[in-house]
């Protein structure tokens, strides 16, 4: 299942509903619907803070009680140095996601080849 969304913040509650309609029609446990809400409103926040693409791209996959989410995006990765932890803002998401999955895979869209990949795995019982 893929759907897009216009790259915009005020989208981040449509696309937890997307989320939350797929986790429901595959019965999942509401902690891994919990975990995986705050993981793909990351990636999706992060695409939208530091590319310029005009939308965002969802697939959703269920196989054997691991579902699959990927965002993606026309955008460009650029990697931020880690924050000093005195009084900086932001520079958590992908350590966050990564507490909250089982997987995260980060494919880099560059000047040459534009097109940022963020899939996440989580599994039922992990």
């Amino acid at each position: 299942m893929m759907r897009s969304f216009r790259s915009h913040p005020s989208v981040l509650y449509q696309i937890r509903q997307f989320v939350r309609e797929h986790a429901n029609d595959a019965s999942l446990s509401p902690d891994l619907v919990s975990d995986l809400l705050v993981a793909v409103t990351e990636a999706c926040a992060n695409s939208m803070l530091h590319t310029t693409s005009p939308e965002i791209r969802l697939s959703w996959t269920v196989v054997d009680g691991c579902v699959e989410v990927e965002v993606l995006d026309d955008g460009v990765f650029r990697r931020r140095a880690p924050l000093p932890e005195v009084g900086g803002r932001g520079g958590h998401g992908i350590p966050l996601m990564m507490a909250l999955v089982d997987e995260v895979t980060i494919q880099e869209g560059t000047l040459r080849h534009p097109g940022t990949r963020v899939r996440l795995v989580k599994c039922q019982g992990r």
